[in-house]
């Protein structure tokens, strides 16, 4: 072997090796994702997760993080998880703005099923907030149970995530110091439910647990007693189709 064949050995085994070295040291990671710096993340809206409401930014809205769950195609709340906080943050809202003399709690529904009955179970789970409220202390007169149904989508309802949007309760002032607040419908044009008072609730409750008793009617007749009638030959009509007794012989 002359000397440059010994050098490009040399050379090609020396590129072997150190091939070798890096595929026995390789783990295939994926380099880490550099964290954002401050400048670079995404401005969040001013009112999240809340946004604290005054009557000077004309706007009726109140937003609260979270969602009130409801049992699938009832008007039952789960009182579990974010269900309650939004709840319990909703009640101390109304107990901190006493000049807000009317709060309208709007249902929303997804287009699932028939509008009619959509709009009916919207102002029902609406009525079942109220109620939650009065049940708390709030005066049951302060308070609208409004029903939109399917009418105001805030997502497409052709995706999973957006039906999920839509189904949600809205929390809007109605009346401030007993005027319309920005002089709009306090009902805001939605199918509207009255919401009653615990006493009226506690009277119908004891009304449904009354056993209901049967009223059987009784006839008024008068008796005769047994009476034997002796009927005339020429009242007696037979029936043409039928074949009359042949008389013995």
């Amino acid at each position: 072997m002359n000397r440059t064949s010994l050098g490009r050995s040399v050379a090609l085994a020396a590129t072997l090796g150190a091939l070798a070295a890096l595929v026995g040291c390789s783990d295939n990671r994926l380099p880490p994702v550099p964290v954002p710096k401050a400048e670079q993340k995404s401005q969040l809206p001013r009112w999240y997760p809340e946004k604290a409401w005054t009557a000077k930014e004309g706007q009726s809205q109140i937003y609260i993080e979270g969602k009130i769950v409801f049992q699938t195609g009832s008007a039952t709340i789960h009182k579990f998880g974010e269900t309650e906080k939004v709840l319990k943050t909703l009640l101390a809202f109304v107990n901190e703005h006493p000049e807000v003399t009317r709060l309208r709690i709007e249902g929303h529904t997804d287009d699932n099923g028939a509008e009619d009955k959509n709009q009916d179970l919207s102002a029902r789970r609406a009525l079942s907030v109220c109620n939650w409220l009065v049940d708390n202390g709030v005066n049951h007169l302060r308070l609208l149970a409004v029903g939109f149904g399917e009418t105001k989508p805030i997502a497409p309802n052709e995706l999973e995530m957006g039906r999920a949007e839509n189904r949600r309760t809205e929390f809007h002032v109605a009346e401030v110091d007993g005027k319309p607040f920005l002089g709009k419908d306090p009902t805001g044009g939605g199918m509207v439910l009255d919401v009653p008072s615990l006493e009226e609730r506690k009277a119908e409750e004891e009304a449904r647990k009354k056993p209901v008793i049967a009223v059987v009617p009784t006839l008024n007749f008068k008796p005769t007693g047994n009476e034997v009638k002796k009927v005339q030959d020429k009242q007696i009509s037979l029936d043409p189709t039928q074949k009359k007794p042949e008389q013995k012989k």
